[in-house]
């Protein structure tokens, strides 16, 4: 299974990048999200791990993650290591434009146990969260001064 979206965002890359990248704001603009446990803090890099309690077709969760890849204001990828859909990679990739930022998130994985089942259901509701949630982050960054 892949989703991808994208959203374009008037504001410059590295303020972009240096929001979305600290897990610890998650919260505020991810609908998956409810809060974070053990993030370590702001300057996350590779390497790092951070754990997202979140909520998703009803269910309550975990997921332990890594912060497997990390290229400064370019793009990283996290990967759950845990957690009702294992194995899944969330990329973010942000790409300068002349009057702001292009941020596109991708997540692949394979659902397990029940959300194997409902895997086409869980698809289509994915997608719309994503595109929601960079909506959301469009208007927060957008609307900062």
């Amino acid at each position: 299974m892949r989703v991808e979206e994208s959203v374009e965002i008037n504001r410059l890359r590295q303020e972009v990048f240096d929001y979305v990248a600290n897990p610890e704001n998650l919260p505020a603009w991810s609908g998956l999200a409810i809060e974070m446990k053990d993030a370590p803090g702001p300057l996350i890099k590779e390497g790092d791990t951070f754990t997202v309690v979140g909520k998703f077709l009803g269910r309550r969760f975990e997921t332990p993650y890594e912060r497997s890849s990390y290229e400064p204001n370019r793009r990283y990828t996290d990967r759950a290591t845990g957690g009702p859909v294992p194995d899944q990679d969330w990329t973010y990739t942000f790409e300068e434009l002349p009057e702001g930022t292009r941020l596109t998130r991708a997540v692949e994985g394979e659902p397990g146990g029940f959300f194997k089942l409902a895997e086409p259901l869980i698809e289509r509701a994915l997608k719309r969260q994503v595109r929601a949630d960079l909506e959301t982050l469009k208007d927060l960054l957008e609307a900062r001064l």
